[in-house]
């Protein structure tokens, strides 16, 4: 009798079908089956974990096998963006102490839209990192045209080295909360760490040099600034819409 793949149709002469993948016989889901899937997402062999300690020591030859070789090895980079981004924001959430720019913001900006958003960038850094990633693709791109490596594969470059570069971030909420008194001195290190980090891993991933890393720290910087040019401006626009 011919088994059949549930999936996509295809008749399954061993225990996986050779067209999808998939099981033939799924297993049962329970408490087993979640804790294998759990095991999945944070693995040492494979998955976040694996990604991240793949990524602090060598992260231009993983972000390079990921392109050209083996995209099975490494959780996906937007996922992996997305779930450092959360554990980002859980931890500054957990850690929570009072934004000490918000003063700042409100003599700078009075009571107009700018101060709400410059607010909410600086409480929802998270949220805030995947909007930036696209100025930094872009800034990057063309800071590393001559390699050839077009957008979306110069966006899944900076996605991994932003996500490492949140979880860098996750450790100033943790420093701030039992030591805020040195407040400017934690965020000076961990700022420092970070855009060394990622200068680093973004230069290593095209070709190793000092000429490639100060390239990759004012790709990130201009991708930075750009951000922040866009939001004063929507800012500004929309103050001046609400006016009228």
């Amino acid at each position: 009798m011919e088994v059949i793949c549930q999936n996509c149709g295809c008749v399954v002469s061993g225990t996986y079908c050779e067209k999808c993948g998939q099981r033939h016989e799924l297993k049962r889901i329970d408490k087993n089956y979640a804790f294998q899937e759990l095991l999945n997402v944070i693995g040492f062999e494979k998955g976040f974990i694996f990604t991240c300690k793949e990524l602090l020591v060598k992260p231009g030859a993983t972000i390079q096998e990921y392109i050209n070789k083996n995209r099975q090895k490494v959780t996906k980079p937007v996922t992996f963006l997305i779930l450092t981004s959360v554990i980002y924001t859980l931890v500054s959430q957990y850690f929570k102490t009072e934004n000490p720019y918000s003063d700042f913001n409100q003599k700078v900006y009075g009571d107009s839209s700018l101060k709400s958003i410059m607010n909410w960038i600086q409480d929802n850094y998270g949220y805030a990192n995947l909007l930036m990633i696209l100025p930094i693709t872009l800034w990057t791109t063309l800071f590393f045209r001559k390699y050839k490596y077009n957008f979306y594969e110069t966006f899944v470059v900076i996605s991994f080295v932003m996500a490492i570069g949140m979880l860098i971030f996750s450790l100033e909420p943790v420093l701030n909360k039992f030591s805020a008194n040195t407040f400017v001195i934690n965020e000076t290190i961990i700022i420092i760490i970070a855009f060394l980090y990622m200068s680093w891993a973004i230069g290593q991933f095209y070709q190793k040099g000092i000429k490639n890393f100060i390239k990759g720290f004012f790709a990130y910087c201009f991708g930075f600034v750009t951000f922040q040019i866009v939001t004063v401006i929507i800012g500004v626009t929309y103050d001046l819409i609400m006016k009228n």
